[in-house]
């Protein structure tokens, strides 16, 4: 994972207390926060022998990271935690693994979905968590969206919400208009073999991205 995505999402965690790293793969995360926040206690876990194997690996030598084998956040039960961090998964993984969240009620969640992450956003209100913060992190010509969530009630998202974020619509972070313009590409890309009412459908949410990007726009 890119230091822009990492660094996006460890601006979102706090800077004390205790956060867990779910399928943290390399490590980068656990390390990154490990050697630039103090006062923070690292749980990183994996789920299959080889990347839990090279996680040790990575990790020897942490007196901040302990280690926990298991899938989704079954490691993580009867822990406190302050946050817990679910990067580079599919939107559904992620889904998948915040079934258990109820289990962590006063927890942060910070989510950075690979993709799909208008999926991601309509499953956190189903699931009772609310957005609370985002950040964009731009790696060439792809944005990648980082969701911060706590179990609270949510308020509604609107189409325009759950395609760019509730947060990222009222603060235009850098990255907002590649976000607008990924978005659009994928729509004109539907809509070339769009017909009857999808095409007008899919016209309709191209307008409302435009209506929201005032930047230049892409053929």
């Amino acid at each position: 994972m890119s230091m822009a995505r990492l660094r996006a999402a460890a601006s979102l965690l706090p800077k004390r207390g205790r956060i867990a790293d779910v399928g943290a793969g390399d490590g980068a995360l656990s390390l990154l926060l490990a050697a630039e926040a103090e006062h923070v206690q690292v749980i990183a876990t994996e789920a299959a022998s080889g990347p839990y194997a090279r996680l040790a690996a990575a990790c020897r030598g942490e007196a901040r990271i302990a280690l926990r084998f298991g899938s989704g956040l079954s490691p993580l039960r009867g822990e406190r935690l302050d946050a817990i961090a679910v990067l580079g998964m599919g939107a559904s993984t992620i889904l998948q693994i915040l079934e258990g969240a109820a289990e962590h009620p006063g927890t942060l969640f910070v989510l950075g979905p690979m993709q799909h992450t208008p999926v991601l956003r309509r499953g956190l209100r189903e699931r009772s968590l609310a957005i609370v913060d985002e950040r964009l992190a731009v790696e060439g010509e792809r944005v990648y969206e980082l969701i911060a969530a706590r179990i609270a009630p949510s308020p509604p998202l609107s189409w325009l919400d759950q395609q760019l974020g509730p947060v990222v619509r009222r603060t235009h972070p850098p990255g907002f208009a590649r976000l607008c313009e990924q978005r659009l590409r994928l729509l004109r890309a539907r809509l070339r073999g769009a017909k009857g009412s999808l095409h007008l459908e899919l016209e309709g949410h191209i307008r409302a991205i435009e209506e929201e990007y005032d930047g230049p726009r892409d053929a």
